[in-house]
C-alpha cells in the first residue's frame, strides 16, 4: 500500500515505523531544465512493507527524514544516486548511511556500465516498467494518479533488485568496495572546486595559452557567482565553448562581442559591460598571476602520453583485482589526479581537494601504480 504524505506529522510517523526494517528504498523526482540547483518534486521510500510518496512542496521539518538516512542499521538503497544526492540536499539532507547504489552494484559485478533502473529490474525480476511518464513536471499539483504509480514502481522494484544484487556478492571484499563508494559519492559533493579553480573542469582549456586561461579562469569564476545568485544553468549565462572562444579572442568592445557564435543580442545586453571588463582585467594581470598550461614542464611527457599511462595503469589494476575499470576509475576522477599533479601550483594544490585516486579504497589500490610527479611524491607520503 502507498500513500501521499503532505504532513510533517505523518513523515515523522511514517520515518518513526520505518527506522525497523533493515533496509529503505529511496528515490527522488526532480525538474532541472533551467536551474542550477534541482527542483525536489517527489520523494519515494520503500521499507518492505510501506511506501510512502512526499510531498516536498508541503513538509517543512525534514530532521525524521534525515535522522533515517543517517541511521547506520538501515542500507538506504538507490540506483545512480548522483542527482539524487544532489536533489536531496536542497533540504538540507546531506548524510546518507550507508548508501547501496544499485546501478553501481551492477558495474561492480560486471552486469554491464550505467546500466538504466528500467532495464536492471527486467534484468533482475523480469519485469517490465512503464517508463511513460519521465517527462512528468513533478512540481505540478495536483499529480496525477498515473504518475504517483510511475512514481511508486520507482522504489517498488528496487527493494528486489538490492536483494537480488545482493545474492550475487560472492566475493566478501566487494560489498564493503560498493558501499565505502557511496560515502565517497556524498564526500564527493562536499569538496567541490573553488570558483577561481572550476576552469580546470573544461574541456579543451589545456590547448589554451598562459594568459586566455586568465580570461578563461575569470570567465568561469563569475559564470558560476552569477548563476548560484539567480539559480541558473551554467549554459544559459553563457556556454563552455564561448568561454573558450572569448578566452583565445579577448574582444576588447560589445560590438566584437558578435563575432562570438552564439552570442545573442539578449546576452549582449545582458553581459557585455561585464565579459569586457573581465576579459580586460585578465589582460592586465602581471604574467605570473596568470595560469600555466602545465606547470614543471621539465619531467612532464605532455598531457597525451600522462593520461594514456593513468589509462594504461587502470586497466592493469581492473585485470589484476578483478574490479571493473569503469568501477575504479571515470573520466572525471582521470583528469581530477591530472590537474592536482601538473596543472596547478604548489599553493592552488593545496586548496584543491585531494583526488579520489589517492583517497579511500582507491588509495590502496592504484597508489602503488599510479605515475606520481616529483613535486607531488611528498604530499602522497603524508596522506598515506
Amino acid at each position: 500500500m502507498s500513500y501521499l504524505i503532505t504532513d510533517n506529522h505523518s513523515l515523522a510517523q511514517y520515518c518513526q515505523n520505518a527506522a525497523g526494517q533493515s533496509a529503505l528504498a529511496v528515490d527522488s523526482e526532480f525538474i532541472r531544465q533551467s536551474t542550477l540547483y534541482p527542483k525536489l518534486g517527489l520523494i519515494q521510500l520503500f521499507d518492505g512493507k510501506q511506501l510512502a510518496l512526499v510531498d516536498p512542496l508541503t513538509i517543512t521539518d525534514w530532521q525524521p527524514l534525515a535522522q533515517l538516512f543517517a541511521d547506520e542499521t538501515i542500507v538506504k538503497t538507490l540506483h545512480s544516486c548522483t542527482e539524487d544526492l544532489e536533489a536531496l540536499a536542497t533540504i538540507g539532507i546531506n548524510h546518507i548511511q550507508p548508501l547501496f547504489d544499485t546501478q553501481l552494484a551492477a558495474e561492480l559485478l560486471g552486469l554491464g556500465s550505467s546500466i538504466g533502473y528500467a532495464r536492471l529490474v527486467e534484468q533482475a525480476t523480469g519485469e517490465l516498467l512503464d517508463k511513460s511518464e519521465s517527462r512528468t513536471d513533478w512540481l505540478a499539483r495536483p499529480l496525477a494518479e498515473k504518475q504517483l504509480e510511475y512514481a511508486a514502481n520507482d522504489v517498488t522494484y528496487l527493494l528486489p533488485l538490492y536483494q537480488y544484487l545482493l545474492t550475487q556478492f560472492k566475493d566478501p571484499a566487494l560489498l564493503p568496495l560498493l558501499l565505502a563508494e557511496g560515502q565517497q559519492l556524498q564526500q564527493r559533493r562536499a569538496n567541490p572546486l573553488p570558483p577561481r579553480l572550476k576552469y580546470l573542469e573544461i574541456k579543451n582549456g589545456t590547448l589554451l595559452r598562459s594568459r586566455d586561461l586568465a580570461v578563461l579562469r575569470e570567465l568561469v569564476a563569475w559564470r558560476l557567482e552569477y548563476a548560484a545568485s539567480r539559480d541558473l544553468a551554467l549554459g544559459l549565462v553563457i556556454k563552455d565553448f564561448q568561454m573558450l572562444e572569448l578566452a583565445k579572442r579577448k574582444p576588447g568592445s560589445v560590438e566584437s562581442l558578435l563575432n562570438i557564435p552564439g552570442m545573442t543580442g539578449r546576452d549582449l545586453r545582458r553581459h557585455a559591460k561585464t565579459i569586457i571588463e573581465l576579459i580586460e582585467h585578465a589582460k592586465q594581470l602581471p604574467q605570473d598571476a596568470c595560469p600555466q598550461p602545465f606547470y614543471y614542464v621539465e619531467h612532464f611527457p605532455g598531457e597525451k602520453a600522462v593520461l594514456a599511462e593513468l589509462g594504461s595503469t587502470i586497466k592493469e589494476v581492473a585485470a589484476n583485482t578483478g574490479i571493473p575499470a569503469a568501477f575504479i576509475s571515470v573520466r572525471r576522477q582521470l583528469h581530477e589526479y591530472f590537474n592536482w599533479c601538473w596543472r596547478v601550483t604548489e599553493q592552488e594544490r593545496a586548496l584543491l581537494p585531494v583526488p579520489e585516486y589517492l583517497s579511500g579504497w582507491r588509495q590502496q589500490l592504484l597508489l602503488p601504480h599510479l605515475p606520481a610527479p616529483a613535486q607531488v611524491q611528498n604530499l602522497i607520503k603524508n596522506l598515506m
